[in-house]
């Protein structure tokens, strides 16, 4: 009996011209990318040129409440108090309970400003296709990016704009096995007057993605059975962390975290698709939660006053519902010289994964706040 997974492949494989998603971008989903003749890096040129003349998309939201009240509570279980926002602490357990005064923290700009296209409009995994490359690079990994925030916003039910365009595109891997990797910028700026949104503070994100050759039924089952044996080589921190936390991420908070970002990677979702498409063991953990995890310890360690200003992070391997991970800190001296805004302190920031090895690798830099 078929599954639907081999429906699906029929579909990324044979069917994708047909697929309403594939009218925003035609030229970049109808290649049919080859490499056995040689002329990948030619094809290439044309599909960086086409990626970044895609145009800016503008996405709204409203600084409510509930987004980031829901991620509390998604999160409450799952890390100890120290962590949890300082309005969750206080009581502010539901979301009538949070009022203007506070503001969104570090990281929770990533449960608003959601993916606004229905499900036919999706990439055949449930990704986005503005990011895409198109086949046969079908299989979609966040690899890391970066973050500077600049300024403040309050849960105020203001309004404000996330910009968001393609803004580097560059190829890596020997012939056959070439990842492309597409940096997505994005800017969150609050709307300041009638004469559109202010451009000069906001929050400046810089997100890197990689996509690979889609693989076959042999090739998922091999990438199975290898990923079923855990990592053939495992890096550890160089240091010992000042803090960390041990949590274990359950399908429940997957599913949570999924509907907050309105995020349909299959990736997240479906058990069966990870093992039987793309060759996992299991459900992933997003790259976003990993970094909202991150951000959520760092901001345990701060002195009042005290705010994250920037963040830089990689990941390097997978992370496994229901398998353990830890999330780690540690202070790595000062960032520069004394400023009105105080000494900028630079932090190391890692996840460990159940063997211990590090799946995530960040660095981070904190100030006193000056708003």
């Amino acid at each position: 009996m078929k599954t639907p997974y081999v429906a699906l492949r029929r579909l990324q494989k044979s069917q994708c011209i047909g697929h309403p998603v594939f009218k925003h971008y035609p030229t970049a989903w109808r290649r049919g990318y080859s490499s056995s003749n040689g002329s990948f890096l030619g094809n290439f040129e044309a599909i960086r040129a086409e990626m970044l003349a895609r145009p800016t998309q503008l996405s709204w939201d409203v600084m409510s409440p509930t987004n980031s009240s829901l991620l509390n509570i998604a999160l409450a279980d799952f890390i100890p108090e120290s962590c949890q926002a300082l309005a969750y602490q206080a009581g502010a357990k539901s979301i009538e309970k949070v009022d203007a005064k506070y503001e969104l923290l570090q990281g929770h700009h990533l449960v608003y400003f959601p993916l606004q296209k229905t499900a036919s409009e999706l990439c055949p995994d449930g990704t986005d296709p503005l990011h895409s490359p198109g086949g046969p690079f079908e299989r979609r990994m966040w690899a890391g990016g970066s973050i500077e925030f600049n300024d403040d916003f309050r849960l105020d039910s203001s309004k404000v704009v996330c910009k968001e365009r393609v803004d580097q595109v560059t190829v890596k891997g020997p012939e056959g096995q070439e990842k492309i990797f597409v940096d997505v910028l994005r800017e969150y700026m609050r709307e300041q007057d009638s004469h559109g949104p202010s451009m000069t503070r906001g929050i400046s994100e810089r997100r890197s993605l990689v996509f690979m050759r889609g693989s076959s039924k042999e090739q998922a089952r091999e990438n199975l059975a290898k990923a079923s044996l855990g990592r053939d080589r495992i890096v550890k921190a160089p240091h010992a962390p000042d803090f960390s936390i041990a949590l274990t991420p359950t399908p429940t908070l997957l599913f949570h975290y999924s509907a907050l970002t309105f995020n349909a990677h299959l990736i997240h979702l479906d058990p069966a698709f990870c093992r039987e498409v793309e060759g996992y063991r299991n459900l992933l953990v997003h790259g976003p939660l990993s970094l909202t995890l991150m951000l959520s310890v760092l901001r345990s360690r701060l002195h009042p006053g005290e705010k994250i200003r920037k963040i830089d992070y990689r990941n390097l391997a997978p992370l496994y519902v229901n398998e353990p991970m830890r999330v780690c800190v540690r202070y790595s001296g000062d960032a520069g010289e004394e400023s009105a805004e105080g000494k900028p302190r630079k932090w190391d920031v890692w996840v460990e994964d159940r063997d211990g090895g590090l799946s995530v690798r960040g660095t981070a830099v904190s100030h006193k706040s000056s708003i």
